[in-house]
């Protein structure tokens, strides 16, 4: 341990150890892992996660420090002298890996600590699930610093580290965007996709094969240093590939895998939330009862509203949803945000559409205006005020004020009774995304 110490005192690695803690915690604090409902400050896995993400900039960075640290022995001018000693070279060296794994190890420890605090407090659904996603990360990280070191030892050019941080960084950029095909080897690389999602997390199979990849990646630079020859370095490689890359998927999808327990719902007077969203109770009860009694209007009003469990970002538009319940997608209306909603806010989007959700997923057609055309008469009914929408209002043409404004005055033409029941056939309509719920507001006038 003593010379453990020393070498903690006299190598880089506490200086790489600080450099990570200050990249991750900045690029996590700024970019966009704070946002929505996947923030690292909010949910265990997606903190977890997030913290990988940070990867395309720190693992290059780890990479060039360990080529600078295996130049130390050549920038001493004591090569030589210490190829000379009696004692074995992977038993001199082992204190100096030693030394850049524990200044890596208590980075990323310290970064995860950050996290943690506050998830604690954002969050009441705790697992276990998260960690062999941190414990895979900590040894990605030690492996490139330990790749680095062996590069940096066989090839003693004062080139060798910048050369060696610009490879890294491109290899984390092609894998942004891999070509056809190719999506599995993007998943030997240290960083993950960015979540997209709390109720998921990264599948058992992907995480123990970039366990022994990262671990052949590791062995890989301590036998570049121990033995200074190019095939033993190679050989942990081939060996770690062939045995992780079949176990990978070849498709995006293939990396998560379904969290059942976070997206429980738990219903307690007539609010029911995924257990990842529990602790969101309190807020949301009053908006909640008082969306209900606003709907209530209606001939067949909704009796409860429930959470749904999907996708940040979905692609693809939603499937049809039981008329009984209002729905609610919290990220839908930006709920996760620094400063939250008020209660009002979230009761004016719970009404909105009579209780319905949009058809369409992250990319809404030009038909999107008809839709919001219609929501917008359905609330402007329970409300009493005719007024734009809370939500999508760039998002589609200038149509829809002239579509909303047409069909908000054929329906107030009509005697009550028979607004009602357009209404309720609107919102059926647009529950199930099922037909053109203006062309039932306005009776096939439209």
């Amino acid at each position: 341990m003593r010379i453990l110490g020393i070498e903690l005192r006299r190598t880089a690695a506490p200086v790489l150890g600080v450099l990570a803690v200050l990249v991750m915690v900045g690029l996590l604090h700024w970019g966009p892992s704070m946002k929505n409902s996947t923030a690292w400050t909010r949910q265990w896995t997606t903190s977890a996660e997030f913290i990988r993400l940070t990867f395309l900039f720190v693992w290059p960075l780890a990479l060039g420090a360990g080529g600078l640290q295996g130049l130390r022995d050549r920038r001493s001018g004591v090569e030589e002298l210490f190829g000379s000693t009696p004692r074995p070279r992977a038993q001199r060296v082992a204190w100096t890996f030693g030394a850049v794994a524990v200044a890596l190890t208590a980075g990323y420890a310290v970064v995860s600590a950050v996290g943690a605090v506050q998830v604690a407090s954002a969050t009441d659904y705790f697992h276990l699930g998260w960690l062999p996603v941190a414990l895979v990360g900590v040894l990605a990280l030690v492996g490139g610093a330990w790749l680095g070191m062996g590069v940096g030892r066989l090839a003693p050019s004062p080139l060798t580290p910048p050369a060696l941080a610009v490879a890294g960084f491109a290899l984390m950029v092609l894998g942004l965007e891999p070509a056809a095909g190719a999506f599995r080897w993007t998943l030997l690389l240290p960083s993950l996709p960015s979540p997209v999602t709390v109720f998921a997390s990264v599948a058992w199979s992907v995480t123990a094969a970039q366990a022994v990849w990262f671990a052949g990646v590791a062995a890989a630079g301590f036998l570049l240093v121990a033995l200074r020859r190019a095939w033993p370095g190679v050989l942990p490689l081939l060996v770690a590939g062939a045995v992780a890359v079949p176990l990978l998927p070849s498709a995006p999808e293939g990396v998560w895998t379904p969290d059942a327990a976070a997206a429980e719902l738990v219903c307690h007077e007539g609010l029911c939330l995924t257990r990842a969203h529990e602790d969101e109770r309190p807020a949301l009860t009053g908006p909640a009862r008082e969306a209900l009694r606003a709907l209530a209007k209606l001939p067949s009003p909704p009796t409860s509203v429930r959470e749904v469990a999907a996708p940040v970002r979905p692609v693809d538009g939603r499937g049809p949803e039981p008329a009984e319940a209002v729905w609610v997608h919290l990220d839908e209306f930006t709920y996760f945000r620094r400063v939250p909603p008020t209660a009002e806010q979230v009761t004016a989007y719970l009404v909105a559409g009579a209780g319905t959700r949009s058809c369409y997923g992250q990319y809404v057609p030009a038909a999107g205006a008809r839709e919001l055309a219609a929501r917008t008469v359905m609330t402007a009914w329970l409300t009493g005020r005719f007024e734009p929408l809370p939500m999508y209002r760039s998002w589609v043409s200038r149509e829809t004020d002239g579509l909303a404004a047409e069909a908000w005055e054929h329906l107030r033409s009509l005697p009550g009774p028979d607004q009602a029941a357009r209404v309720q056939a609107a919102r059926d309509t647009q529950a199930a995304c099922a037909g053109d719920a203006l062309t039932t507001l306005m009776a096939g006038t439209t």
